[in-house]
């Protein structure tokens, strides 16, 4: 598996962008999340916190290395070496 270093790697994990709004469908069926909503995701580099919860549980369901840490990282500005 490659190394995951921006949103859009997170989201090119899932075979389709229908395919991460079926997870996260299932995982919360209330959720109105499309697949245009996803491809801006991607494309803006930022997914809306109130998601990170459900992207990593259904991340994790299909056995992908996601962590929270890793999202929050992968939306944090840059951060120097002070050194």
């Amino acid at each position: 598996m490659e190394a995951i270093s921006s949103i859009r790697d997170l989201v090119n994990l899932w075979s389709t962008r229908s395919s991460l709004v079926d997870d996260l469908g299932r995982l919360c069926p209330g959720l109105k999340v499309t697949t245009p909503q996803v491809h801006k995701w991607a494309s803006n580099g930022s997914i809306p916190a109130k998601y990170h919860f459900l992207v990593l549980m259904a991340g994790r369901q299909r056995g992908f290395s996601i962590t929270a840490d890793l999202i929050a990282e992968l939306h944090a500005p840059p951060v120097e070496d002070a050194a």
